[in-house]
């Protein structure tokens, strides 16, 4: 009887092992590529950060008037109770843009957007997040922040862009191809195709890092590197971002 009672509790306690596992396994949220591309980065001792941006979009299926839009910005606005919202209306379309309340680290704003030139409006949400730099000390507490709101925004699974720009510490030794194809490698990334220039090469690849992808005529990208050169003891600049590049450079 003993043992029948002994081998009953282990069972239970397997089991309740099993779904605690289990449910961490499904809450635990994996990290935004925003921080991948940092962590990267940064153990590239020559490349310093000094600008990031995080973009998260989603098309509105259900949103198809105006009134539509102005209705799912109300729901929007409950969640953001101290979001200032600034209304801007033409022929073509209507927006409106909500600046989020000031953070040291980072910068946040969301916008609803309709065209106006069809039969059926086309609705979209937006929610950005921009920053100077990603510090060690800082990136789990702004990681969890970020992911609150794209919960909070979003209905669906938005597409999220991810885009950080830096420069070398010193004046390059290598020709730019090199540092092309050492990024690249770094990201464990393929070249799908490239601009070249003597002073500028941007190139699109495609990873296993990043889930998200977008494809040309022929095949699947989630990676673009810019680098440019202002010459003879100027300053390189490099822009990593994944679908694609969302930051001027």
């Amino acid at each position: 009887m003993k043992n029948n009672i002994f081998y009953m509790t282990l069972a239970i306690l397997m089991g309740l092992a099993v779904w605690t596992f289990g449910n961490n396994t499904i809450n635990a949220q994996k990290q935004l590529d925003l921080f991948t591309i940092n962590d990267l980065l940064r153990n590239e001792k020559d490349i310093k950060v000094n600008e990031w941006s995080l973009n998260a979009r989603e098309k509105l299926e259900n949103v198809k008037t105006m009134e539509d839009a102005k209705k799912y910005q109300d729901s929007i606005s409950k969640k953001f109770p101290s979001a200032k919202w600034k209304e801007t209306k033409s022929r073509q379309s209507w927006q409106v843009k909500a600046l989020l309340p000031s953070n040291e680290n980072m910068e946040e704003s969301i916008i609803i957007s309709t065209s106006l030139t069809t039969k059926t409006s086309q609705s979209y949400i937006i929610y950005e997040a921009k920053g100077k730099e990603l510090k060690a000390k800082t990136n789990k507490k702004l990681q969890v922040e970020i992911q609150k709101n794209i919960s909070s925004i979003f209905r669906g699974k938005p597409t999220i862009f991810s885009c950080i720009k830096g420069e070398f510490n010193d004046k390059i030794n290598e020709a730019l191809p090199y540092y092309v194809n050492h990024l690249l490698s770094t990201f464990q990334a393929k070249q799908i195709e490239a601009l070249k220039e003597n002073e500028f090469i941007s190139t699109s690849a495609y990873t296993p890092i990043f889930d998200e992808t977008i494809h040309n005529s022929k095949e699947a990208m989630n990676l673009q590197l810019g680098i440019r050169t202002q010459g003879m003891g100027g300053k390189t600049t490099i822009v990593v971002g994944t679908p694609i590049i969302t930051i001027e450079y």
